[in-house]
């Protein structure tokens, strides 16, 4: 491993805020090894430790980081597409995409569960574990402060898109859970618990509040967890995912920088691809395309923008009332409701 280039990169946000978009940039580059929120389930460390609590857990975060690298479950190894990488041979590279499909075909059709070859070496010291999650953000000052061969890049996206995205993903049916994010109590309470602003929220104030309300402050919350834990962490970056969408090469050159990777070809390729700049592969465009909930390749203006239009006036002033409550209503300022396709034509 390079001297400028750690070990692990963690790629972070709250759900729909384009972690998955953004983590397949960087398993794009030849030589990362991507890992797909392979923390859906973490018992040994709460979802918002508070940061004075790291030392006791640091054994746990230490652990996990040690058998990260070789966790093969298909929905942490398997994601697509899948790309060739430096540190597989030609057959490997075969092998390990004929798994890929196999796995995720029987996962499917057959709710079997196959491990994925991954055919890598792991102590290989040029490869760089990607560690792709939208359930960690609470964690994350705890992890920068017990990793110390760790960057990480903190995603926000605008609190109406994020809202927006998963009240459209709630209505088509696409989480597994029963529970509406907006009623997720037990995160709730966490957050609350977790807070590093006192502002007197109580439980039985937030339950009487309209879901996209609670939903806001669930997005404040705990994007303020996060600033609050890594704003003196050199080891830390935030990005707007909007800033993504408006200059998609230019913004991802610079996170490439920080993370210590080089600019490849087979990134620049895959930018170009799921942008919609180039006509993505037959099979890309089955598994991934835009009219998939989850899919990747898409204008991502038009992703961006989608909020402005399906949103109600009424609710998007509820959701501004609450983020004008935070610092972080400077990320997201009134002005920015002008559509990203206007934007950019003024630029």
């Amino acid at each position: 491993m390079k001297a400028d280039r750690p070990k692990f990169l963690l790629v972070f946000g709250m759900a729909r805020s384009g972690t998955s978009w953004i983590g397949k940039i960087f398993d794009s580059h030849p030589l990362t090894l991507y890992k797909h929120e392979p923390d859906r389930a973490l018992p040994e460390i709460p979802a918002a430790p508070p940061l004075t609590d790291a030392s006791r857990y640091a054994p746990a975060v230490r652990r996990f980081f040690a058998q990260l690298p070789t966790i093969d479950k298909v929905y942490v190894a398997g994601s697509l597409p899948v790309f060739p990488k430096q540190y597989r041979f030609a057959l490997a590279q075969q092998i390990h995409r004929l798994s890929v499909l196999c796995s995720l075909a029987l996962s499917s059709s057959a709710n079997l569960k196959l491990a994925v070859l991954q055919c890598a070496a792991f102590d290989n010291p040029e490869i760089q574990i990607v560690w792709k999650s939208i359930d960690s953000l609470g964690r994350l000052g705890t992890i920068l402060e017990v990793m110390d061969d760790c960057r990480a890049i903190w995603i926000t996206r605008h609190p109406c898109a994020s809202i927006s995205s998963t009240l459209r993903g709630q209505a088509q049916h696409k989480f597994s859970s029963e529970v509406a994010p907006s009623e997720d109590y037990g995160m709730i309470r966490i957050l609350l618990k977790s807070a590093v602003r006192n502002r007197g929220l109580r439980m039985d104030h937030l339950q009487r509040l309209l879901p996209v309300e609670r939903m806001a402050w669930i997005w404040v919350l705990a994007n303020e967890k996060a600033e609050f834990e890594t704003r003196e962490n050199a080891h830390c970056t935030r990005i707007r995912y909007e800033d993504v969408c408006l200059d998609p090469s230019g913004t991802m050159k610079r996170l490439f920088t920080f993370s210590g990777l080089n600019w490849d070809r087979q990134t620049t390729e895959f930018l170009q691809a799921s942008t919609l700049g180039t006509q993505p592969g037959k099979f890309d465009q089955l598994t991934q395309d835009s009219r998939r909930y989850y899919g990747i390749f898409r204008d991502p203006i038009k992703a961006a923008d989608r909020w402005k239009s399906e949103m109600k006036e009424e609710d998007i002033e509820r959701i501004y009332r609450i983020l004008g409550e935070s610092d972080l209503g400077k990320l997201y300022p009134a002005s920015e409701t002008i559509s990203l396709q206007a934007r950019a034509l003024l630029a």
